[in-house]
C-alpha cells in the first residue's frame, strides 16, 4: 500500500552504504550524476531526487547513536543510562565533556552535507531539462529545496557555526568555504521553503507517501521562523497548514507502533517498511536500544525521567502510547523490570520481536499536526493572544483525555504550553532544541535532578564544528572553547 518512493530512497541509501565498503572504487557511487544518466527525463531526475532523502539520518544501529541520542538524552525528559555512558564517545555528548574530536557530532555534519550535495545537485541542473514541463522543473526544484532548507536548519539547530552551500563546487577550492552568520543561513531556508510551498502540492497521492509537501513547507517554515521569535510570521506560515489534524486518541498509539503511519496528523516522516527490511535491510534499532537487559537484550540506553512522570496528568492516554512501566502489559505480556522505578520509552517500539531481533520499522516522525498546533499556541501567547492560545493547548489536552482548561493566562499560559510540548513530542527531537530556544537548559537540567547538570555552560548548547572540517578546511576556525 504505501510508500513506493521511500522504497526507491532506500535503495539510493542502499546504493551508498555499499559505496563505503572495501570495493569502494568499483562501485557507482549514486551521488556523482552524470548528463547522460540522470537528467535525461522526470523519472531519472526524481531517483537522483530521492537519493537527496536518504542522508537525514543513519541505518540500524547508527541512527540511534549518531542522531536519536543526541537529539533526545541531553534534556530533562530523557537521560542516558549505562548502554549510553558505559560508551566513552557517548558519555562524553550527554555528559557535556565533548570536544571537536568527538565522532558523534562529526557524522551528523558529514550526513547532513552530503545530503545538501544531492540537494544543490538537483537545483542546479532540473531547470535546463527541456524534455520536461515547467511545472515538472519547478517541482523537482521545489522539494530539493524543501531538503535543502531540511538539512540547513538541522545544521543550524546542532552546532555553533555552519557553512552555507547553495551551490554545486567545481573545483577543490569551491568545497573550502567560511561559516556564514546564523541570520544568513535563516534567510536561505526561509527562501527556499517559501519556494517549496509555492510550487509543491499540499499531499501526495497514498503511493508517494513521505515525499515533502507544501504543508511540510509551511510547518518547517513556521518552525524555523519560531526559532528567530518572528511570531506574527511563524503563525502566518503555521495557518497555511491544511487538511491536516489531530487523530483520534484511539490512534494515537498507532502512530508510533506501526499500525497507523499513514494520517491525518503526520505531515513529514522518515518511512520504513517490512518489505524494505527483507530486501534491503532497513531498519531502525530504537525497541533494542530503549529496553533494559532483561527484557529480551535490550541495550538500556536510556530511560523516561521522573521529572517527565511527574508533569503527567491523571487519564492522559500518551502515558501508555508512551511510557512502558514495571507490571505493565506490552505486546501480549506482562513486563517486570529488574528495576521496579524504569520507566521505557516505547515511541518506535512496535514488538517484543522487534527488540528480540534488534530491528524496528516503525517510521520516525519528524513534523506532525501537533506540533503545529502547539507552535501557533506559543507564537499566540508571544502576541498576547492568550485566548486563542489557550483553544490551541486545549485541542492537544482533549485528545489526550484531559479536561479544558479556563481562564489560564500570562506566565501560568506559556507554562503549559511549554509542559505540553514535552510531554506531546517526548522521544521526537524537540525537547532539547526548545530547551536552548528558550534559554533554560541548565534550569532545566537541574530541575530535573539531571546527574550531567553541572557539566553543562552555555557552549554546550550547541557542538563546535567537527575538527575534521577545521583540519581540511582552511576557512574554518576552530570553535572557541573546544
Amino acid at each position: 500500500m504505501k510508500k513506493l518512493y521511500t522504497y526507491i530512497v532506500s535503495m539510493m541509501l542502499g546504493l551508498t552504504l555499499l559505496s563505503s565498503c572495501d570495493n569502494y572504487l568499483e562501485q557507482v557511487s549514486p551521488d556523482q550524476p552524470t548528463t547522460d544518466q540522470t537528467w535525461v527525463s522526470y523519472e531519472a531526475a526524481e531517483k537522483y531526487l530521492a537519493s537527496a532523502y536518504s542522508y537525514m539520518q543513519a541505518n540500524g544501529w547508527r541512527y540511534h547513536e549518531y542522531f536519536y541520542l543526541p537529539q533526545n538524552f541531553r534534556a530533562d525528559d530523557i537521560q542516558p543510562e549505562n548502554g549510553t555512558t558505559a560508551w566513552n564517545y557517548l558519555a562524553r555528548i550527554v555528559g557535556f565533556n565533548n570536544t571537536a574530536s568527538d565522532g558523534v557530532p562529526a557524522v551528523m555534519w558529514d550526513y547532513w552535507y552530503k545530503g545538501l550535495k544531492l540537494t544543490n545537485d538537483v537545483i542546479a541542473n532540473a531547470p535546463s531539462m527541456e524534455m520536461i514541463s515547467q511545472e515538472e522543473r519547478d517541482e523537482l526544484v521545489a522539494e530539493a529545496k524543501f531538503l535543502r532548507a531540511w538539512y540547513h536548519f538541522n545544521l543550524l539547530k546542532n552546532f555553533h557555526n555552519v557553512i552555507l552551500v547553495t551551490n554545486v563546487a567545481e573545483t577543490p577550492e569551491e568545497l573550502q568555504l567560511p561559516a556564514v552568520s546564523r541570520a544568513e543561513v535563516y534567510q536561505q531556508i526561509e527562501e527556499d521553503l517559501m519556494f517549496a510551498a509555492a510550487n509543491l502540492p499540499l499531499k501526495w497521492e497514498q503511493e508517494y507517501w513521505g515525499r515533502a509537501t507544501a504543508n511540510a513547507a509551511n510547518a518547517y517554515l513556521g518552525k524555523v521562523l519560531l526559532y528567530q521569535g518572528k511570531w506574527q510570521a511563524s503563525l502566518d506560515a503555521l495557518n497555511k497548514v491544511e487538511g491536516h489534524d489531530l487523530v483520534s486518541a484511539s490512534a494515537f498509539r498507532g502512530m508510533f507502533d506501526g499500525t497507523s503511519e499513514v494520517n491525518e496528523e503526520v505531515i513529514f516522516s522518515r518511512g520504513y517498511t517490512s518489505e524494505q527490511l527483507d530486501a534491503l535491510s532497513l531498519y531502525h534499532q530504537l525497541g533494542v536500544a530503549m529496553a533494559p537487559g532483561e527484557l529480551n537484550g535490550g541495550w538500556y540506553m536510556a530511560s523516561i525521567s521522573e521529572y517527565f512522570m511527574g508533569a503527567l496528568e491523571a487519564g492522559d492516554i500518551r502515558t501508555a502510547a508512551t511510557v512502558l512501566q514495571n507490571g505493565e502489559t506490552f505486546d501480549g505480556e506482562v513486563i517486570n523490570f529488574n528495576n521496579p522505578d524504569f520507566k521505557m520509552m516505547i515511541k518506535y517500539v512496535e514488538s517484543l520481536d522487534a527488540i528480540t531481533t534488534n530491528r524496528s520499522t516503525v517510521d520516525l516522525i519528524f513534523m506532525r499536526y501537533a506540533d503545529v498546533m502547539l507552535m501557533q499556541a506559543e507564537a499566540m501567547y508571544e502576541l498576547g493572544n492568550d485566548t486563542e492560545a489557550l483553544a490551541k493547548v486545549n485541542s492537544i489536552r482533549e485528545r489526550a483525555n484531559l479536561a479544558a482548561l479556563t481562564g489560564v493566562t500570562g506566565t501560568a499560559l506559556q507554562d503549559e504550553i511549554r509542559k505540553q510540548r514535552m510531554i506531546e513530542l517526548v522521544g521526537e527531537g524537540q525537547r532539547y532544541y526548545d530547551l536552548v530556544r528558550w534559554g533554560i537548559v541548565k534550569d532545566q537540567l537541574n530541575a530535573a535532578g539531571q546527574k550531567y547538570a553541572d557539566n553543562f555552560e552555555d557552549k554546550h548548547e550547541y557542538f563546535p564544528i567537527p575538527l575534521e572540517e577545521v583540519q581540511r578546511n582552511p576557512n574554518i576556525n576552530p570553535t572557541p572553547g573546544f
